[in-house]
C-alpha cells in the first residue's frame, strides 16, 4: 500500500516510547517561542513553516490526503496546529510524519464509524436532554482510539511540534495545549458542544477548538510561522473540484450556517496575517453531517488528488506587505500513490 519516501525528503527519528506512568492531566499552554525545532532547512519555505488544520468531523479525512501530497512533494512543516478533528490529523502526523505513518492514519479513517467515535444510547440520550450529564455522548469510544498508538503518549514527544487548540468554555477564548498528555487534549479539542462533555484541564473546562478558532492561522503565527499552508475540510475553497452542493433539511442547513460563519470568520484571521498564507483545495462533497464516516475514502483521494494538481502552480492566498509576492511553487511531482489517485 505504502510507497518508499522520495529520496529528497529528510529521515525523522522514532518517536520516544511511550511511558509507562499512565495518562495524566497536565496538558498546558506553553510560550510561542518554546520550539523543538530550529531555522528551516536550506532548499525549504524562507521563514518558519507551519501546517494548520481546520476542524471539521469526518470531512477532515480529506486532509490527510493532502498531507500525501505535500509530503510527496517534498514539503516539510517547522510546525503543526490543528483544532477539532483537524488537531487529531495534525498529531497523528507529527508523531509519525512519513508517507508509511500517514498510510496508517489514512486505513484508521477509512475503518472508522460513527459508533466508534460518537456511541448513543439512550440513557445518554436521557441524561443530556435532562441536564444531568453534559454531553449526547460518551467520549470511550474516541478515547480508545487514541490509545491505540496513533498519536503519541504526550504532545512534547512528537517529531514535528505539534500545538492543539481548544476552547476555554468560561471566556470563549481559544486556548493553545503544547506538552502534555496527548489524549487529554485531544479529547478536549474534539469536544463538540452537546455531543460530547466538556474535558478539565488544569482547573478549566475545554471544549471543541472549533469553537473559537477553526482555522488557527492566528495562533500557528502566534508560534512562529512565516508561511503557512491551510489544509481545510470544509470547502468550497479555490480548486475545489466542484462547488459546494446546498443542503436540505433543518439539520443540513443548520451545519451550512455554522460552516459559513466559521469560514468567514477563518477567512478574516487569514486576511490579518503577516506572512503567506497557501489555502490547499478542498473536495466538494454532499456530506454535512460530521459524524458520517461512510464517505471518508473518497475524500481521502479527493484531497490527494487536489492537491498533486494544486502543487503544480500553487499560489499564496496574501503575500506579506512590503515584500514581493513569492514565486508561485512549481514542483516536480511522482507518480499517484496507491489507492489515493
Amino acid at each position: 500500500m505504502t510507497a518508499p519516501l522520495l529520496p529528497s525528503q529528510p529521515s525523522f527519528s522514532s518517536v520516544p516510547p511511550r511511558d509507562d506512568a499512565g495518562p495524566t492531566t497536565d496538558a498546558r499552554p506553553r510560550d510561542a517561542g518554546d520550539d523543538r525545532r530550529e531555522q528551516a532547512e536550506p532548499g525549504e519555505v524562507a521563514g518558519r513553516v507551519a501546517f494548520v488544520f481546520q476542524g471539521g468531523g469526518s470531512l477532515a479525512a480529506a486532509q490527510v490526503g493532502m498531507l500525501r501530497a505535500l509530503t510527496e512533494a517534498g514539503i516539510v512543516p517547522d510546525l503543526v496546529v490543528g483544532a477539532s478533528a483537524g488537531a487529531l490529523n495534525a498529531v497523528a502526523y507529527a508523531t509519525d510524519p512519513t508517507v508509511a505513518g500517514i498510510e496508517r492514519v489514512a486505513a484508521v479513517w477509512t475503518s472508522l464509524r460513527r459508533k466508534d467515535v460518537a456511541p448513543l444510547s439512550l440513557r445518554a440520550l436521557a441524561g443530556g436532554l435532562i441536564g444531568r450529564q453534559d454531553g449526547l455522548a460518551s467520549s470511550t469510544g474516541l478515547r480508545h482510539l487514541l490509545e491505540s498508538g496513533l498519536v503519541a503518549t504526550r504532545l512534547e514527544h512528537t517529531v514535528i511540534p505539534a500545538h492543539v487548540v481548544t476552547t476555554d468554555l468560561e471566556t470563549g477564548h481559544p486556548l493553545v495545549l503544547s506538552e502534555g498528555d496527548t489524549v487529554q487534549a485531544l479529547l478536549a479539542t474534539s469536544a463538540y458542544p452537546g455531543v460530547f462533555p466538556p474535558v478539565t484541564l488544569d482547573g478549566r473546562r475545554l471544549i471543541d477548538g472549533g469553537v473559537s478558532a477553526d482555522t488557527p492561522v492566528r495562533q500557528a503565527e502566534s508560534l512562529g510561522a512565516m508561511t503557512t499552508y491551510v489544509l481545510p475540510s470544509v470547502g468550497p475553497t479555490p480548486g475545489a473540484a466542484t462547488p459546494e452542493p446546498v443542503p436540505h433539511g433543518a439539520f443540513a442547513l443548520a451545519l451550512r450556517a455554522l460552516n459559513q460563519i466559521l469560514g468567514n470568520a477563518a477567512r478574516a484571521d487569514m486576511s490579518a496575517l503577516h506572512g503567506t498564507v497557501y489555502l490547499l483545495p478542498a473536495p466538494g462533497t454532499t456530506i454535512v453531517n460530521p459524524f458520517d464516516f461512510r464517505g471518508t475514502g473518497a475524500l481521502l483521494a479527493a484531497g490527494y488528488r487536489l492537491t498533486r494538481a494544486w502543487l503544480r502552480d500553487a499560489t499564496p492566498l496574501q503575500a506579506p506587505a512590503a515584500a514581493a509576492p513569492p514565486a508561485p511553487l512549481r514542483l516536480p511531482l511522482t507518480a499517484p500513490a496507491p489507492g489515493l489517485a
